[in-house]
């Protein structure tokens, strides 16, 4: 993802041969560990339902996430949680350039959180559907 003039702000990359499907997402083009932002990765690695666990890294340890997604199978549609509350709201608008490769999302982002964090999200839970 980049900003308008066109610099790095976060890099996502999937991990090679995860069995969750698992994402790392670094601050600009770094791979450096002190530019860590978080880990994301599918919940269960039996795909039943569409949920992706995030896992920042000020506080890595994966046996409590610090963030919980929750979609559907039939859709890109899904809701981001911290802890019980919810922070964020992503709904898929189907067009006809769905088809076409050109998604279309409404998103609701509540006060005092990251647009950024919500937009890789996105990027995720849409690359992690495709494969």
């Amino acid at each position: 993802m980049k900003d308008p003039a066109g610099l790095p702000v976060i890099t996502l990359r999937k991990k090679a041969l995860s069995w969750k499907k698992k994402w790392q997402i670094h601050e600009r083009e770094s791979l450096e560990p002190n530019h860590f932002l978080c880990s994301v990765q599918r919940s269960d690695s039996i795909l039943i339902k569409k949920n992706l666990d995030v896992y920042l890294a000020s506080s890595y340890k994966e046996d409590s996430p610090d963030f919980h997604v929750t979609g559907s199978l039939t859709s890109l549609s899904f809701k981001v949680w911290k802890g019980n509350s919810l922070i964020a709201e992503v709904k898929h608008n189907y067009t006809w350039g769905s088809w076409q490769g050109k998604e279309s999302f409404q998103v609701k982002v509540y006060p005092e959180v990251d647009y950024a964090f919500i937009l890789a999200l996105i990027v995720v839970m849409h690359e992690t559907d495709r494969l």
